[in-house]
């Protein structure tokens, strides 16, 4: 059926486009981090934690597809992963450059304007289940070089409970 996109479907399109956008980040910043960790400073100590910050920082400002390459290039992430993400940067592309030219027209039909909001949701989705995998392969980097899960999870939940002001 054609028709207007109301305003509660409206509101429903910009959070879900705002929630792709926000777990995309923290994928990004995950990714930033395992270059940092696995290519830059490679052994534990190696780098003193403001040196660690700086080049943390650098990363930080390059985009997906520039540290997909340097990833790549680096051999930091399995081929799996690697290849999952850069499948994954095609739909980022789509989202941040083409979605408002290429689907305007889809908001004013019922079944294109949901299955629209569907991919939407499949690529935060995504962006969630690739932080994970990203922060496991780091996860696992660092404990070869001697940290232990337990200190890692300890980290952890102590962050998160200074940023809630728990502690």
């Amino acid at each position: 059926m054609r028709r207007q996109i109301n305003s509660e479907e409206l509101n429903t399109l910009f959070v879900l486009i705002g929630a792709g956008i926000w777990h995309l980040q923290n994928l990004e910043d995950a990714l930033h981090t395992c270059i940092t960790i696995k290519r830059d400073i490679q052994y534990r100590g190696s780098k003193s934690p403001e040196q660690a910050e700086s080049i943390l920082s650098k990363h930080r400002k390059n985009t997906l597809g520039t540290s997909l390459q340097i990833s790549r290039k680096a051999k930091v992430l399995s081929t799996f992963l690697q290849d999952r993400l850069e499948k994954f940067k095609k739909e980022r592309d789509w989202l941040v450059h083409d979605v408002v030219y290429q689907y305007r027209e889809d908001l004013y039909l019922d079944e294109k304007r949901f299955a629209l909001m569907n991919r939407i949701q499949t690529f935060s989705d995504e962006a969630g289940i690739l932080q994970k995998l990203v922060a496991k392969e780091m996860e696992d980097f660092v404990v070869t070089q001697g940290v232990s899960r337990e200190w890692i999870n300890n980290y952890a939940q102590q962050t998160i409970s200074n940023l809630k002001g728990e502690r």
